[in-house]
């Protein structure tokens, strides 16, 4: 049975995703942190519920933006241009394992179906969690101080990913979901033009 130990461990190594740095940056200059990550993305859940074609449950869409990057408290962020298949398979190995640990102070079946769900991306609600999740990258290019930084990983591949159809194709599953991507797409390419003087275009002509 857990016991009032066990959820004090819990609520401290939860507290490391308060702690753990992503790639992108904040309106203050400074790294996001995976918790605000998650935070953003239950401001925007909240916000878009009532524009939503697809029905989904608003309690189970919480709850995998709250939890689905929980596992990082223990196996680490890894930015997404340094995921090789090799470090892919590396870190799904490590994050079943911090489940397992998070399951061990826990012992709560809820909250490992709610990795899984995340995981196989099967439900209408961990697709839309997946997206918020995109889409948030977005929100941080279109908030950060200074975006320069950006375009100095792997020969500019967050801007040539973000600037791709494919990516932007994903959030046709919900049609305000795209009209927001469209809207962040069109204010960070202004800023790129304004700040940088660099015109997106290159990044969805270049081979």
């Amino acid at each position: 049975m857990t016991t009032a130990k066990n959820l004090t461990d819990f609520f401290k190594l939860s507290e490391r995703l308060e702690c753990e740095l992503r790639l992108t940056n904040m309106s203050d200059g400074n790294p996001q942190a995976v918790a605000s990550h998650s935070w953003n993305m239950i401001m925007m859940a909240i916000a878009l519920r009532p524009y939503l074609k697809k029905p989904v449950n608003m309690e189970t869409v919480m709850e995998l933006c709250a939890l689905h990057d929980l596992p990082e408290a223990i196996a680490h962020d890894i930015p997404l241009h340094q995921q090789t298949e090799e470090v892919k398979k590396q870190k799904h190995i490590q994050e079943e394992q911090a489940v397992n640990s998070i399951n061990s102070l826990l012992q709560d079946e809820h909250i490992i179906a709610r990795f899984n769900e995340y995981e196989l991306r099967q439900s209408p609600e961990s697709r839309l969690v997946k997206l918020l999740d995109m889409l948030d990258t977005g929100i941080q290019h279109l908030c950060a101080k200074d975006l320069s930084y950006v375009g100095t990983f792997r020969d500019n591949f967050y801007w040539k990913l973000f600037f791709s159809d494919s990516f932007a194709s994903a959030f046709d599953y919900e049609p305000i979901l795209r009209d927001i991507f469209n809207e962040i797409r069109e204010r960070v390419a202004a800023r790129l033009q304004n700040e940088l003087g660099i015109d997106y275009r290159i990044f969805t002509t270049e081979k």
